[in-house]
């Protein structure tokens, strides 16, 4: 066994015993408490780092600082105060039978929420770019148990949380014409054993933004020496990137050198980052197989089997709602979210045809990819270019009401 798993059964039996001791109306007052703080830390990690930045007391947007420590302050400091409020409540029990119940009920909820709670803490360390805690979650038998009993991972279900009190951030595909999804069979599963031999080559993007206000992640995909491709919207207003390859390990430093708001693409230039570049497939047709490779709702390495709809010019707005732009794009049947931006299209032999950049507002299964003639402009400039580019400001957040839905 593990000696992070020997330190998780340990918590467990001191969670029986003091909920036994303490009742269930502490107990669950207290994971509702930890929960919740645990949440808005991972939400407010990005201002408060920009906090500590500004004010000189860390001098990098990264710092665990922020990263860790205060999700974790905030997390202990909501735990204790609603296991205050349960206490009082439970000093309201006075029947013996009451109080006998309570105290079960304390004792199986609290070595419940113990797990739980070390279930979604091993997801949030899982998004955060510290190895040695990424190692001790790997290791843990206890951890890999529940995601596999649970029907989403920790990772996942702090990504839906996220997603849920935030923005998406995709920029608007249609502008002035109707979305039309026309209708293909369903995605190929053999097309995951693709996306597992290209992971190598697959980037997570981590930026921060002093004037966002945030921190923000994306996917990218290696296409040259040293050179990443992504979406102009992931790193707009960024202030500092990082990249990891596969979405752990080492963070490497990155620079924007080509910048596009309209196509909504842009490349990062990563010194030594030793990572090869994926080869450039052509164009596909309506029906081919295909995948999607990404971090979705800054989770782990995600490969997720797609379909192409067709292949299609849209007329819509650059990253910023003010310019109308036409993109040449794929339409995909396939699930898109929040951290697939930048991430590769793949046809059958692991070979990038187009780039992630949106999802439809109003049908679940369909995504958008920039086509290669559509971003080749801007991987040409990328490996010309010899000083980095300004990022320019904050990308505007698409109200999904703009977009409207055509079957077909």
């Amino acid at each position: 066994m593990a000696a992070v798993d020997v330190v998780i059964v340990l918590l467990a039996i001191g969670a029986l015993l003091l909920g036994w001791s303490r009742g269930f109306l502490v107990g669950a007052s207290t994971l509702v408490g930890f929960i919740l703080g645990l949440v808005l830390g991972r939400l407010l990690a990005g201002p408060v780092a920009e906090l500590l930045v500004t004010t000189d007391i860390v001098h990098d947007r990264n710092h665990p600082a922020a990263e860790v420590l205060f999700p974790l302050l905030l997390a202990v400091t909501c735990s204790v105060g609603l296991g205050l409020l349960g206490a009082y409540l439970r000093t309201k029990l006075t029947s013996p039978s009451g109080r006998g119940l309570d105290a079960t009920g304390g004792a199986l909820s609290s070595i419940i929420a113990t797990l739980l709670v070390i279930w979604l803490a091993a997801g949030w360390i899982r998004t955060t770019p510290f190895l040695q805690p990424n190692r001790w979650v790997a290791d843990s038998a206890i951890v890999a148990a529940m995601d596999r009993m649970l029907p989403i991972t920790s990772t996942e279900a702090l990504g839906t949380l996220g997603t849920a009190l935030a923005d998406n951030g995709f920029p608007q595909v249609f502008e002035g014409q109707r979305e039309r999804i026309r209708g293909v069979g369903e995605p190929n599963p053999a097309m995951v054993d693709v996306g597992r031999q290209v992971d190598g080559s697959v980037v997570k993007v981590v930026t921060s933004r002093t004037e966002c206000g945030r921190l923000q992640e994306g996917t990218g995909w290696v296409y040259g020496d040293g050179l990443v491709a992504t979406n102009a919207h992931v790193v707009a207003g960024a202030q500092s990137l990082t990249v990891q390859i596969a979405g752990t390990g080492e963070p490497y430093n990155a620079e924007v050198v080509a910048f596009d708001p309209g196509a909504d693409a842009a490349v990062l230039r990563v010194p030594d980052l030793p990572a090869p570049a994926l080869e450039l497939g052509s164009d596909l047709g309506a029906g081919a197989d295909s995948v999607l490779v990404g971090f979705p709702e800054n989770g782990p390495y995600t490969i997720s089997p797609a379909r192409v709809r067709e292949q299609l010019s849209a007329r819509g707005l650059d990253i910023y709602n003010e310019d109308s732009v036409t993109r040449d794009i794929y339409s995909v049947r396939g699930i898109v979210r929040s951290g697939n931006s930048g991430g590769p299209l793949l046809d059958a032999e692991g070979r990038v045809v187009g780039m992630v950049f949106a999802r439809s507002a109003t049908e679940a299964e369909t995504g958008y990819a920039l086509t290669l003639d559509e971003i080749d402009g801007i991987l040409r400039r990328g490996q010309q270019a010899t000083a980095p580019v300004s990022t320019d400001r904050c990308a505007e957040q698409v109200p999904q009401h703009q977009q409207q839905t055509q079957t077909g």
